[in-house]
């Protein structure tokens, strides 16, 4: 190949990078512009605002940490059962009069135990990831449906305190931080991509695999869990139907983020963040517009798969590394 062949070979790598980088930005503007216009005004409205910030939230913080199964190729289906369960188990704790950091922590503990038995399932005992969360979403679904098909369990009233608007966005500010520098700072991010990008030659290079990737589970636990603190205090009951959906949710804003399913050195944590609150600007936008809710769902199914398909060109092709 000429030297002028591979200026323009780079070039044009180059210039697809940085589209590709920017699309998720041009997307959230273009977005907020047709709903607004569209909704006649609604979308920006203060009560709005502050519903799509309310859903953005613990979208956002699954999100974080699903960002690391993610990022080593993984795949996990489980999040809106997990937390579901979490919330069901937490507010059972709660009722029992403990204090709220035994209720936090209890959220936590439930979705760390399903997380922990997704990893070791699908590490240790190498069942596809994609089976063994399908599995553990079923079964969450399945204790939760028995569990409150008779009877509906709500919150006390002092946990009603924790829905509000400067404690929810501390911690995801403070999850967001502590989960950037462990993934873009540290050897458990590095070695994640690594995995994501060529697992054998990670590997070689020396790298624990099955350690790294019960660590990314783990971590996906722990920031479901705190997700599912927020969801209970906003919520304020559980019923057969909490977290449902929210795995399609927490999949679709790592899409929209230009987070590239397959993994490696192309995952970035600003994408889940940024992602989430498009999945979530999306769905109220269509609400506005008086979409049916299960119109909806159809139409984030397709969103969803165009962004797959158009990514899987792009790497197949060469134009992104």
């Amino acid at each position: 190949m000429s030297s002028l062949a591979k200026i323009k070979n780079n070039t044009f790598v180059n210039a697809g990078e940085w589209l590709r980088k920017i699309v998720p930005y041009l997307g959230i503007i273009l977005m907020i512009v047709i709903f607004q216009v569209l909704g006649n005004g609604k979308l920006l409205t203060r009560g709005n605002i502050n519903s799509i910030m309310n859903q953005t939230i613990y979208v956002a913080i699954m999100a974080f940490g699903a960002i690391f199964v993610y990022a080593h190729g993984g795949m996990d289906l489980s999040y809106g059962g997990v937390i579901g369960f979490s919330v069901l188990i937490s507010i059972l704790a709660a009722n029992t009069g403990v204090p709220v950091w035994v209720v936090f922590l209890a959220n936590i503990g439930a979705a760390l135990f399903w997380f922990l038995l997704n990893g070791m399932v699908s590490v240790y005992l190498k069942v596809s990831p994609f089976i063994t969360s399908l599995c553990i979403m079923y079964m969450c679904r399945g204790i939760l449906n028995t569990v409150c098909a008779a009877q509906k369990y709500s919150v006390p009233v002092y946990i009603y305190n924790y829905d509000n608007q400067v404690f929810k966005l501390c911690i995801l500010i403070g999850v967001y931080v502590t989960c950037y520098l462990l993934f873009e700072k540290s050897g458990i991010g590095k070695a994640n991509k690594a995995i994501g990008g060529n697992p054998t030659a990670a590997a070689q290079a020396g790298v624990n695999v099955r350690a790294v990737r019960i660590m990314a589970y783990i971590i996906s636990g722990i920031t479901v869990g705190i997700a599912g603190f927020i969801l209970m205090a906003r919520a304020g009951s559980v019923s057969t139907s909490t977290g449902q959906g929210l795995e399609m949710n927490v999949i679709t804003a790592l899409v929209l983020g230009g987070v590239p399913l397959s993994g490696g050195s192309r995952v970035k944590m600003v994408g889940a963040l940024v992602g989430s609150f498009s999945v979530i600007l999306l769905r109220n936008g269509l609400i506005i517009l008086g979409v049916n809710e299960r119109v909806i769902e159809g139409i984030q199914g397709l969103v969803l798969l165009l962004l797959v398909y158009l990514t899987y060109v792009k790497n197949k092709d060469g134009i992104l590394k």
